[in-house]
């Protein structure tokens, strides 16, 4: 079964071409049995004819008690007072032979006759038959023929001849050739061009669907689907024109939530600090006023996080020019930040960009040492590595150690390294941009960060 779902088609265009091209050649296969009564007739039309002018002078001359005849080579001519067996054989094309077998006689004599079909067969040159083979020409076929005609005495006349089939003098690959090229080359080529057509008419709306979902994550405001196409392709649409209203509403609804947090969780706090002026206890204020920050803290990184995805103000940025200023910013004299590369211009939002690896960069620079920038760019995409010496990240967290909450070390505390949403944001500022955040253990020690945006990135407004 394994190697079955291999050979099955990833597209839709090469599924419906095997199924269209399988039901074709079965149902040719199946087909053949009635092409074949109708080709046994035709095949051995022109044996009958012949044997039919041949067999007319020896029947208006022929007389049971006289001498016999001279009948030509491959036939033989006997009589009878009765009536011969006829051999059973219910195929219509025995009695399509037999119809054209009088029809012959008849228009030869010039009168009707009573004629019966005693055999007919095809065979080889050992007498063998090859019905099936015989209609390709694989051997010289010959068409043995033996009937019964009532004389005007009341005795049978039985003539058994053979004739070569009308066939036989084509060469035999000639005959498979034409045969496989009109019944089936024929058939599949234009099952191909049906296919490709329905394919094309069928799948430009899917396209666009598809394009439009792709495009989804980088402008939500794009315009609605067209309904148009088949049925189920305008009900898709419909249905994807209403999902986008949906994340639209719940886009504004977040704007709205960040604003209420934003004022109502931090007036209350402002007002606790005002009132721990008034408490005598200096070691108890120092204690409330430290748990009031780490709160404001918290709520700044989580706003920080849900804002972290939405870009407002694109514009082409200088990265080598950035990337410099932020090292500059950040470095001292024990960690001095080189930058290397070079990555040009890119459409992004600055400010934005400019927090994603500030965020990577006070990580490396409070986990280890050694920390350096690297600018790497493609064809395709413009890569920022921030590289360290230090005690890395075990392998099991690599794969969710950019979920929000989740840290290299247990700890929830601010000194030790914050609430585990540094990383998480600086994903969420990559991928609103397109682009991605991956992060690998280095060989020898440390861990490496990059940040990768593509270069085609959107000019619209963009919201995760």
């Amino acid at each position: 079964m394994r190697w079955l779902r291999r050979l099955w088609p990833r597209t839709l265009f090469g599924q419906l071409l095997l199924i269209m091209v399988s039901g074709t050649v079965v149902i040719q296969l199946m087909s053949s049995s009635i092409w074949f009564d109708v080709r046994f007739a035709q095949v051995l039309e022109a044996p009958v004819r012949l044997m039919a002018a041949r067999s007319a002078p020896l029947i208006a001359q022929a007389q049971c008690d006289a001498h016999s005849l001279q009948v030509p080579a491959h036939y033989q001519l006997r009589c009878a007072e009765s009536a011969p067996a006829v051999e059973e054989d219910q195929r219509r094309g025995r009695r399509r032979v037999e119809q054209l077998l009088q029809q012959a006689l008849q228009y030869e004599l010039g009168q009707a006759q009573e004629v019966r079909l005693l055999k007919v067969r095809l065979t080889d040159e050992s007498g063998q038959p090859i019905v099936w083979r015989s209609l390709f020409g694989l051997r010289t076929a010959q068409a043995h023929i033996q009937f019964a005609v009532r004389l005007a005495d009341g005795h049978w006349l039985s003539v058994d001849g053979q004739e070569l089939q009308g066939w036989s003098g084509e060469s035999a690959w000639v005959l498979i050739s034409d045969y496989l090229l009109r019944v089936y080359a024929l058939r599949i080529v234009a099952v191909l061009l049906v296919c490709l057509i329905a394919v094309r008419l069928c799948l430009r709306p899917l396209r666009r669907l598809a394009d439009a979902a792709r495009g989804l994550g980088s402008n939500l405001e794009q315009p609605p689907l067209a309904l148009e196409g088949p049925e189920e392709v305008r009900q898709a649409a419909q249905a994807f024109n209403a999902m986008q209203q949906r994340l639209i509403a719940m886009v504004n609804d977040k704007a709205y939530f960040l604003a209420a947090v934003s004022h109502d969780l931090r007036t209350p706090l402002t007002r606790m600090r005002l009132r721990l002026e008034r408490l005598p206890d200096d070691e108890q204020r120092e204690r409330l006023r430290h748990n009031i920050t780490q709160m404001d803290d918290m709520i700044g990184q989580v706003l920080d996080y849900l804002r972290a995805g939405e870009q407002q103000h694109l514009r082409n940025v200088d990265l080598d020019r950035l990337v410099a200023r932020l090292c500059a910013d950040l470095a001292s004299a024990d960690e001095p930040l080189p930058v290397q590369g070079h990555a040009g211009s890119l459409h992004v939002d600055a400010l934005l960009l400019q927090r994603c690896l500030q965020n990577l960069v006070v990580n490396a620079l409070r986990y280890a040492r050694e920390v350096s920038v690297t600018l790497a760019s493609g064809a395709s995409e413009v890569c920022i590595h921030i590289d360290d010496r230090g005690p890395g990240i075990a392998p099991e967290l690599l794969s969710t150690i950019t979920d929000p909450f989740v840290r290299g070390e247990g700890s929830r505390n601010q000194a030790s390294g914050g609430y585990g949403l540094g990383l998480s944001i600086a994903q969420r500022i990559a991928s609103s941009h397109g682009g991605s955040l991956q992060v690998s253990n280095r060989d020898g020690g440390g861990l490496r960060v990059s940040v990768c945006l593509p270069r085609a990135a959107a000019t619209d407004g963009a919201r995760p």
